[in-house]
């Protein structure tokens, strides 16, 4: 179990990693790809911070999480909390905004896909626990 317990803080770690790493170089482009548009620096700057810096931020603790076992419960809820949580919002957003474009579709699997791989990873004790 302590492998499949790595094996999902590794995987949300890279993917948040890599899509705050996208943010900070290019911070306008990503949303674009989507339809979102914004324009000027302080949009810029905004969606480095809280896209990118975020996403970094939390990418690079839950790789921490996966390398350290006493970390590891905590880490999973925090992939928990973080994907259920923005799947919970985009929902939110598409039932009060009545809008749905096909990169929901992409990233409600992502965010559900990993919020339930972490609920199950934490229904089982880690070794770390068990010692």
């Amino acid at each position: 179990m302590n492998t499949f317990r790595i094996l999902v803080l590794a995987l949300a770690g890279l993917g948040f990693l890599g899509f705050g790493l996208w943010f900070l170089v290019d911070p306008i482009g990503p949303l674009a790809a989507i339809g979102i548009t914004a324009t000027g620096a302080p949009a810029a700057t905004e969606f480095r911070a809280f896209y990118g810096g975020l996403e970094v931020g939390l990418g690079a603790l839950m790789l921490a999480a996966a390398m350290k076992p006493e970390w590891r419960t905590q880490g999973l809820w925090l992939v928990l909390a973080t994907n259920g949580g923005i799947a919970a919002g985009r929902l939110l957003g598409v039932a009060i905004d009545g809008v749905w474009v096909p990169f929901f579709t992409y990233a409600l699997v992502w965010e559900v896909g990993f919020a339930l791989l972490a609920a199950v990873a934490l229904r089982e004790p880690s070794k770390a626990a068990q010692t």
